[in-house]
């Protein structure tokens, strides 16, 4: 009985070896499954940003060859538009797959030269609470203005200086867009654009600031060919109404020029309007490349704002790279 006894304890002493080395050699394979998981994911971002980069680079040489070619060299599409001139650039590289969108800067609005009016109306149709909206617009105005005296809503340095990581107003010309971050009520959501949920349960991509605000236009006209539905929205003399039908309708095929909005629209417009709107480009481009490996949900994301420039070698100049923005999602909507 004492030997069964003992034999009994034995067995059960490694029945608990044997249950705690299999835990342990679980605890192993799921680190390791980590581990390997997030060794390809690096693999994978690493090899997205060179498809991003490649993307870039073909977006570019598209764009060149489009305006600098002589027209009767390009392939003429009848029944479709050119993707580019849908701001719709996509292929593949290196094993993996990137998307470009393409905006002539000429569609949005300059940060530096936008009127009180303008701020307000592009911020209301982009979807701003009015609170947030007005702090935004006061402390936008008070950024770039040379003097250091704050509007009701807006801020100077007393405000900036008071926060954790101090730092002053700009008091000058907005250099970069991404300097609105910098300002005053400006969130990531409000700068980059957001999903929402709306009552039917479906969900939605707000636009936000970095999508309708540029410091490269040089004109005061919107391209409509290339201005989101805000920046549409914001013009004065253009109802909701008619700035949701060109949209959707330059989605599709954009316009040759702004008279034939009235010719094949709906829509009247009325004289301010008509003078603040127009279809020509104006050789500068924001090009907002995501890329990733097939079979990868892991994808790298790039924006460059381009000029072109026949005086250069390669006929073109970057006024502007960023590897390391944090979203555009939704930038093709």
């Amino acid at each position: 009985m004492k030997r069964q006894s003992e034999k009994g304890v034995i067995l059960i002493a490694l029945l608990w070896i044997l249950a705690a080395l299999s835990v342990m050699a679980l605890s192993f394979s799921r680190e390791s499954v980590v581990e390997v998981g997030a060794a390809r994911n690096t693999r994978d971002l690493e090899r997205s940003y060179f498809i991003a980069r490649a993307g870039i680079a073909s977006a570019t040489y598209k764009i060149i060859q489009k305006r600098f070619m002589p027209r009767l060299q390009q392939v003429e599409l009848t029944d479709s538009p050119d993707p580019l001139d849908l701001g719709l650039h996509a292929g593949k590289f290196g094993g993996g797959e990137f998307t470009v969108s393409i905006q002539d800067e000429s569609g949005k609005i300059n940060l530096n030269f936008a009127s009180e009016e303008q701020l307000r109306r592009v911020i209301e149709a982009i979807g701003i609470p009015k609170n947030d909206g007005d702090i935004i617009a006061d402390s936008i105005l008070d950024w770039r203005d040379v003097d250091n005296a704050h509007r009701i809503n807006g801020a100077e340095d007393e405000y900036y200086q008071a926060l954790e990581h101090p730092y002053r107003a700009k008091n000058g010309r907005v250099d970069t867009i991404e300097e609105l971050l910098l300002i005053r009520g400006v969130t990531s959501d409000y700068f980059f654009g957001h999903p929402e949920k709306t009552p039917d349960g479906s969900i939605v991509y707000r636009y936000g600031l970095a999508r309708c605000f540029t410091v490269y236009s040089t004109t005061n006209r919107i391209n409509v060919n290339f201005a989101p539905l805000p920046v549409l929205m914001s013009i004065s003399g253009l109802t909701s109404q008619a700035a949701d039908l060109i949209y959707e309708r330059r989605k599709t095929k954009p316009f040759a020029n702004v008279e034939e909005i009235t010719r094949t629209l709906p829509v009247t417009l009325e004289p301010s309007a008509i003078a603040l709107l127009a279809t020509d480009q104006t050789g500068v481009y924001s090009l907002n490349a995501s890329a990733h490996m097939e079979n990868s949900k892991v994808q790298r994301v790039i924006r460059a704002v381009i000029s072109l420039d026949p005086r250069e070698k390669s006929q073109y100049r970057a006024l502007y790279w960023n590897e390391n923005i944090s979203d555009y999602q939704g930038i093709a909507q």
